[in-house]
């Protein structure tokens, strides 16, 4: 029964969340890496290029579209300013990751170590939509373009 009432949860996420610029979420990051950074959501759905890799060195997240109003075309290839503490550190969202509550961003390791050991897992965060910086190392695919707000 419980199993049932948890597949019904994910099947029924209902868009809540805006891309909102300057307004702080509190919420949740956890990291992935290995073969989940493979065929990368944002690339397949939009671009139609369903074979572009994430990297490891990336700092990259991952949302559940799904809450997202507006879906893939609401989040995709926007950037996020996540803050742990005193640590912060900018991802650009370029995949979908189903298993993810709202207001939970799921981060390549590289971004998650910015924030705290691997070994924790998770982190307490929290986070803003903010303009994509188009200077300096960018440790994110340059392309396409960030979407200017």
């Amino acid at each position: 029964m419980a199993m049932a009432i948890a597949l019904l949860a994910i099947v029924d996420a209902k868009a809540t969340q805006s891309v909102k610029f300057t307004k702080k979420v509190k919420g949740l990051s956890t990291w992935f890496n290995g073969h989940d950074l493979k065929a990368v959501a944002c690339y397949g759905d939009l671009k139609g290029n369903s074979h572009v890799n994430a990297g490891d060195g990336w700092h990259i997240g991952a949302v559940h579209m799904k809450y997202y109003k507006g879906g893939e075309k609401a989040a995709c290839f926007e950037c996020a300013k996540i803050t742990a503490g005193k640590r912060s550190v900018i991802v650009r969202i370029i995949d979908d990751c189903a298993g993810c509550k709202p207001n939970q961003i799921d981060l390549t390791a590289s971004a998650f170590k910015i924030l705290a050991p691997l070994s924790q897992g998770v982190v307490h965060t929290t986070y803003e939509f903010v303009r994509c910086p188009s200077k300096g190392s960018l440790k994110w695919p340059k392309s396409p373009a960030p979407l200017s707000h």
